[in-house]
């Protein structure tokens, strides 16, 4: 399956792929918040684009940590 480039499902693999080089076995709270801030940066300040596509990609980002903080809290809740 293809993942394009700004959707939710990319910004999910790119949080995970970090934690990964990151080597955070156990993904929490504070690791996806972390994470989000530094790729929300870089969205707003290294990305050269359409503002129309920033806006699309910050809130497709903005789902993706949602979900994995889901994810999360469901398997601490276990």
């Amino acid at each position: 399956m293809t993942v394009l480039f700004g959707s939710v499902e990319y910004f999910e693999k790119e949080i995970l792929n970090a934690a990964a080089q990151g080597h955070i076995n156990n993904l929490t709270h504070d690791h996806i918040s972390m994470i989000y801030s530094r790729l929300k940066n870089e969205l707003l300040n290294d990305f050269v684009c359409e503002e129309r596509i920033r806006v699309e990609c910050l809130k497709n980002l903005t789902q993706a940590s949602c979900r994995l903080f889901k994810l999360e809290m469901s398997a601490t809740a276990e």
